[in-house]
């Protein structure tokens, strides 16, 4: 069986590949595909009103495989609020007084940080007087950056550490994933659930991670004894540091779309991994019910014709032809509207999210990927299918990156705004070993009618 590894993001060198566009692949095959939804699509705005409700049909959650794991009983296990997906493009989330982000360091560590949105500051995430912030005196610092991931829920704060597949063993304990729990401030850091080696934090492009106002929702790779690979939905509940798996997952590549109050969408393509020659299937959504597990089929669309994002209502499939809306609670085709891409563009390569009720997405020109005015940065009404050009980009000449939206307020938008690549040699590494590159951001807190308006101002906040 031929499986298409996806490395860890922070496993240093992929991390501007991560951010970038080049995630997604190709993003149409078709420029108009079909989409099969559980109920008759209507394609017109008129749909919501006439429209049937699917049959709500069941199905029971994949099992969890035999792991050796030991997490907690899953009887534990509750939902806890909506569910939405969270930016595979950085390492952090945001709460309603700032946005939690990790921080990287040449010697291949790295601290946490928090952007507050009332003093428009950028802090490292500890309050001790006189820290350098570079070693284990600090709360906030990590000797290694294992594709670190921090998460604002409810008081605390969980610290996710990816892991990798592949054998590191002078890394020691820092190679296995684990999840630490920190009180809001910083305060309080300790390890509550450590995985065994063969364990990794799936990090593949377009949405790997989803949370809940009390949990993480995260997929775990593991590599058996025999060799063959393995994926588990978990879920880490911030409060007591319990880890749940919630259920297997099909071997085929598994994205976590977002989803509603206790239910889970995911997507995922039979056939993807099963050989480089043959065609995939469709890919498959569903809706998982997270109490029961039970899975509830959504819709199919041809694998590769379309980019994907929901919010707490609607489902959005976005291709180069058209963007379609499906109600998440029934499954009806609720608006389907045509859409113009930017002049010189024939696919749509990254989506960003929901933001303001409209889809943030990018793509390059025909051609022109990675070339300096290539990029072209833009948003969907799915409403109306009409775009909003959007002229912010960061990063280096050949890898430039748009100024995308990472968390929001009322009012305010949290945005990338200052992307650069350093040079890492991780400290203690052997000879050889250690070596590479990661990517250093910086924010800046903008208005959402100026950025709307195109005239918002992205100077970075300062990082004190």
């Amino acid at each position: 069986m031929k499986h298409r590894l996806i490395l860890p993001c922070l496993l240093l060198a992929v991390a501007l590949a991560t951010a970038g566009l080049s995630g997604c692949g190709a993003a149409s095959r078709t420029p108009a595909p079909e989409f099969s939804s559980g109920a008759d699509a209507a394609p017109s705005p008129d749909a919501a009103e006439t429209a049937s409700p699917a049959p709500v049909t069941g199905e029971a959650a994949w099992p969890v495989p035999e792991t050796g794991i030991d997490f907690a009983p899953i009887q534990d296990f509750a939902p806890a609020g909506v569910v939405r997906a969270i930016s595979d493009s950085q390492p952090g989330d945001g709460s309603d007084t700032g946005y939690y982000a990790i921080d990287r360091l040449q010697d291949g560590s790295a601290r946490i940080t928090f952007v507050d949105y009332a003093t428009k500051q950028q802090i490292v995430l500890c309050s001790q007087p006189n820290c350098t912030h570079t070693s284990d005196a600090c709360p906030a610092w990590y000797s290694y950056d294992n594709a670190l991931r921090v998460y604002p829920l409810g008081d605390q704060l969980v610290v996710l550490q990816g892991g990798s597949f592949l054998p590191q063993d002078w890394l020691g304990d820092r190679a296995v994933p684990r999840v630490d729990i920190l009180n809001a401030d910083g305060s309080g850091r300790h390890t509550a659930f450590t995985f065994p080696s063969g364990c990794w934090v799936s990090t593949m492009p377009h949405y790997h991670m989803a949370r809940d106002d009390e949990n993480l929702y995260f997929v775990i790779q593991q590599t058996t004894e025999a060799g063959d690979r393995q994926a588990i939905l978990c879920a880490a509940h911030a409060a007591s540091g319990q880890v749940f798996a919630l259920c297997g997952l099909p071997e085929d590549e598994t994205h976590l779309i977002g989803g509603t109050d206790g239910t889970l969408v995911l997507e995922y393509t039979p056939g993807i991994n099963e050989s480089m020659d043959a065609a995939p299937a469709d890919t498959q959504v569903v809706r998982l019910d997270l109490a029961t597990r039970q899975r509830i089929p959504l819709t199919s669309y041809p694998f590769g014709s379309a980019l994907t994002a929901c919010d707490s209502e609607m489902f959005y499939l976005l291709s180069a032809g058209k963007v379609c809306s499906i109600n998440l609670v029934d499954g009806s085709t609720a608006v389907e509207m045509p859409l113009t891409l930017p002049e010189g563009c024939s696919s749509i390569q990254r989506m960003y999210g929901v933001f303001d009720g409209r889809l943030v997405a990018a793509t390059w020109t025909d051609g022109a990927m990675n070339t300096p005015g290539g990029l072209r940065f833009f948003a969907i009404d799915p409403t109306t299918g009409a775009r909003t050009d959007l002229p912010y980009t960061t990063g280096e000449e050949n890898a430039l990156v748009p100024c995308q939206p990472m968390a929001e307020t009322d009012t305010d938008f949290l945005c990338l705004a200052e992307q650069t690549s350093i040079a890492v040699t991780v400290a203690g590494a052997p000879e050889g070993q250690g070596q590479g590159s990661a990517a250093q951001y910086r924010y800046a807190l903008v208005p959402k009618a100026d950025f709307w308006a195109g005239t918002a101002d992205m100077t970075p906040l300062p990082l004190n």
